[in-house]
C-alpha cells in the first residue's frame, strides 16, 4: 500500500510501507523500485502509457549522483547501463584485499609472539 495526496500540481507520496537508510541497506533499490513500480502500475491502470515509465531507475540513478531532491522534476525516462562488468577486475581486487589481511593478521602474529 501507499498514501498519495493529489493536488494541482500532481501526486505527492507521503508515506510508503517503510522507510530504510538506503546508504546502509543493500536492498534499498530493490525495495524503491518494488514500490515505485506498484504506484506506477496502479496508475497505468488509468494512463496504461504510464507502464513504459522507468520512475524507479531514474530516481534511484539521481540518488546516486546525489541530485534527488524533493522538487526534482521526474520525466520517467533513464537510460540504461549496458556496460559489462569487468568480472576479472572485481576478482583481482578481492584476492588483493584478501593478501593484505593476511600480511595484516601475520605482523600482528608476528608482533604478539615472544622474543
Amino acid at each position: 500500500e501507499f498514501n498519495v495526496l493529489v493536488d494541482e500540481y500532481g501526486p505527492v507520496i507521503i508515506d510508503l510501507p517503510q522507510a530504510v537508510d538506503a546508504a546502509a541497506n543493500n536492498n534499498a533499490r530493490d525495495m524503491l523500485t518494488r514500490d515505485v513500480n506498484k504506484i506506477r502500475d496502479y496508475y497505468a491502470l488509468f494512463a496504461p502509457e504510464l507502464r513504459q515509465t522507468r520512475y524507479a531507475k531514474e530516481m534511484w540513478s539521481l540518488y546516486e549522483e546525489g541530485e534527488l531532491l524533493p522538487e526534482t522534476a521526474l520525466s520517467g525516462e533513464a537510460e540504461e547501463d549496458l556496460h559489462s562488468a569487468d568480472v576479472d577486475a572485481v576478482l583481482e581486487e578481492i584476492k588483493a584485499a584478501l593478501a593484505e589481511e593476511a600480511a595484516r593478521r601475520e605482523r600482528l602474529r608476528e608482533a604478539e609472539e615472544p622474543d
